[in-house]
């Protein structure tokens, strides 16, 4: 069974604390993606998939629902470096 994506959205978020993983949990919950299974895939979107906005997108999932996804990371433990 193929898993082929026919529309993706985009979300971003920030989480500052000055531990990684809590601020990697402030981070989902900013980008509004905290509710969801994320597992990381690459980056390739198949012709024809539709970009729809970030509110169409979360309204289509459920809170525990695994979903696909490309996930760009920046940590720091210096003050002031985004």
């Amino acid at each position: 069974m193929a898993l082929v994506p026919r529309e993706v959205f985009f979300v971003s978020g920030i989480g500052r604390h000055h531990d990684e993983l809590v601020s990697f949990e402030l981070a989902l919950r900013d980008a509004g993606i905290e509710r969801f299974n994320l597992v990381p895939v690459s980056s390739i979107l198949p012709p024809g998939c539709k970009v729809v906005d970030r509110e169409d997108g979360l309204r289509k999932l459920r809170a525990g629902e695994i979903v696909f996804c490309v996930m760009a990371r920046h940590t720091s433990d210096e003050e002031g470096k985004e």
